[in-house]
């Protein structure tokens, strides 16, 4: 019984002893399994790869084309072939904003009138392109000119380059009108104007957003 007895302890010292040997630390983490669930990566459909197939390619109307700067033989030649026969015609008055009416008397003299029933103040104006215009007195048949000073007169000449007009729709429901042909700084620049006395003033003075330069078309 003793001999049985020393046997069995002997083996429990053997096992303990096994189990508690600990292994020397290398700096190495344990290895542990990943348990959580791999990300699904995006799978390309029929629909994606349909999508991908008829995508549009670019074509020469996506690029920047640059086009050929303005020249004045080229503006010229413009001017000469739209200013042959108007495309319509509009009977009106010319208010100022000043509170003048625009008139041209027989001597071509260009003033500004408070008197609305003057025959003077009667205008035909005609149309010869985009916002492009000419405006002739119906009691004296001169056409409003504008010169290179930028004084104006009455012509009797249809032809002259100098009777054209830019016309322009304010944000405030007026017009302007600047010289087609001649400007200082950039193009459209000298406008037609009428000062609260009543003269014209010069169109090289007058500036885009003035009471001088702003009219109404009365039509009748």
């Amino acid at each position: 019984m003793n001999s049985i007895h020393l046997l069995f302890l002997l083996r429990l010292f053997c096992f303990t002893e096994t189990n508690t040997s600990a292994k020397p630390y290398n700096g190495t983490k344990l290895q542990t399994k990943d348990t959580r669930t791999p990300r699904r990566t995006p799978s390309t459909s029929k629909y994606d790869n349909d999508k991908a197939k008829y995508q549009p390619r670019r074509t020469f109307l996506f690029k920047k084309q640059k086009w050929p700067q303005p020249s004045v033989e080229n503006s010229l030649k413009r001017v000469r072939k739209i200013t042959k026969r108007p495309t319509a015609t509009t009977h009106c008055k010319i208010f100022c904003r000043s509170g003048y009416h625009l008139q041209i008397l027989p001597s071509g003299a260009v003033k500004g009138t408070v008197d609305q029933g003057s025959k003077y103040v009667l205008f035909e104006m005609q149309s010869f392109g985009p916002s492009l215009v000419r405006l002739m007195s119906t009691t004296t048949g001169r056409y409003l000119s504008m010169r290179r000073d930028g004084s104006l007169r009455g012509l009797r000449s249809q032809t002259n380059r100098d009777s054209l007009f830019k016309e322009t729709h304010e944000q405030n429901a007026f017009h302007s009108y600047a010289s087609h042909r001649y400007f200082r700084q950039q193009p459209h620049d000298m406008l037609l104007g009428i000062k609260r006395n009543g003269q014209i003033k010069r169109a090289t003075k007058t500036l885009h957003g003035q009471t001088a330069t702003q009219f109404l078309v009365i039509k009748f």
